[in-house]
């Protein structure tokens, strides 16, 4: 039965919802079209801006404040139903409300199920205790800790790296991002497929599908993500976040957004070494493994044609004015230093380790799950 808008939102259930419980939808020729979501942390504005044509500017109307995170990305228009009024605007509009019941979500990525290459744990503590790790003993496993935390960020990179080649539907690669359990478990994965579905929202939306009762991320768990989340991502990991966990970025974006991301997490180059990619050209932000040391040392290849390279450094000397996310994939030499990542992990992983000690043992583990998690990883529905 048609009825304002208004009136609709004006619902006893709708405005005073069960735990969680949240709706939203938009105004389609005389029918307002709604999905109904029993969590906050999968908000139902998901599911309408999926719905609607691309070609659609309607606004999306919502009964959940938390859900207004998304209200910051561009070209998106969302309004909170406190905003309504019954004589006048978009809630005097006569509609018949019709709930959809065929939900509709982003693509994501997924990876073949492995064992957590850490079983002690450790990872956590690792990044949220994290300084420079120069200082740690060698061969101990928090030396090891210190620099999988590294690997892990270079994973991200790969990721985006890796989705480039495979052509993922609507990759825009310019973001990755992953959760990792304190085990060293990647939980969820995101890259950047436009819009709002930016990496690490595409990662949150992975992870709570997967586990549709949950309110937080896993406590002691680490998000890495290759550039500052922007206001909307930083709404979404402020809402989503556990009381211990840590969000790391490895390219820092310049711009007010990432000033926004900043306050939430820290630059990953900043608390340890930076991770380096690897490449047989001279890129921005590279030197050649003779001035490093041992631990650039590759086997095979000539050293003098192999350049390590500041991966984050590298990127922002290919940056010009503006936004830094909006530049990554489009500039030939980013491209370049974002692949030099999945050569680093790929020299690495084949790099014979001498030696059975404590640090040796967690780099070896956790190289060879990241190998066999991005070798495995693809588009989902």
């Amino acid at each position: 039965m048609p009825q304002k808008l208004y009136d609709f939102f004006q619902t006893p259930s709708i405005q005073t919802p069960t735990a969680g419980a949240n709706i939203a939808g938009f105004i389609d020729g005389k029918n307002f079209k709604y999905y109904e979501s029993s969590s906050a942390k999968l908000p139902a504005v998901v599911n309408a801006l999926q719905a609607k044509a691309k070609s659609n500017k309607a606004t999306i109307y919502t009964n959940s404040l938390e859900a207004l995170w998304i209200k910051h990305y561009p070209l998106i228009k969302v309004k909170h139903m406190d905003t309504l009024k019954s004589a006048e605007g978009d809630g005097a509009v006569e509609v018949t409300p019709v709930v959809q019941v065929t939900k509709k979500w982003p693509r994501r990525l997924g990876a073949m199920a492995l064992a957590a290459p850490l079983t002690g744990g450790g990872l956590y503590a690792a990044a949220a205790g994290l300084s420079k790790d120069l200082d740690l003993p060698a061969g101990s496993r928090e030396k090891g800790l210190a620099r999988a935390l590294r690997y892990y960020m270079l994973a991200a990179y790969s990721l985006v790296d890796i989705s480039s080649e495979e052509s993922y539907e609507g990759l825009k690669n310019y973001v990755g991002a992953l959760l990792v359990s304190d085990q060293g478990k990647i939980l969820a994965a995101g890259i950047n497929t436009g819009s709002y579905r930016h990496a690490e929202v595409s990662m949150l939306l992975s992870y709570f599908r997967d586990n549709p009762t949950a309110t937080a991320i896993p406590e002691r768990s680490i998000i890495f993500s290759t550039l500052t989340p922007c206001r909307g991502c930083t709404g979404y990991l402020s809402a989503a976040r556990s009381t211990d966990s840590v969000i790391y970025f490895g390219q820092e974006d310049t711009g007010k957004d990432g000033k926004v991301g900043a306050r939430i997490s820290a630059q990953l180059s900043a608390k340890t070494k930076e991770p380096h990619g690897q490449s047989r050209d001279a890129l921005p932000g590279s030197v050649d493994v003779d001035d490093v040391g041992g631990d650039g040392v590759v086997s095979g290849g000539s050293i003098s044609s192999i350049h390590k390279i500041q991966v984050d450094k590298g990127l922002a000397s290919c940056m010009g004015e503006g936004s830094i996310a909006t530049q990554i994939g489009k500039a030939q030499e980013s491209r370049a230093l974002i692949r030099s990542s999945s050569d680093a992990l790929i020299q690495k992983m084949l790099k014979s380790r001498q030696g059975g000690d404590d640090e040796h043992a967690v780099k070896e583990a956790v190289l060879r799950y990241i190998g066999q998690w991005l070798g495995t990883s693809k588009s989902l529905e």
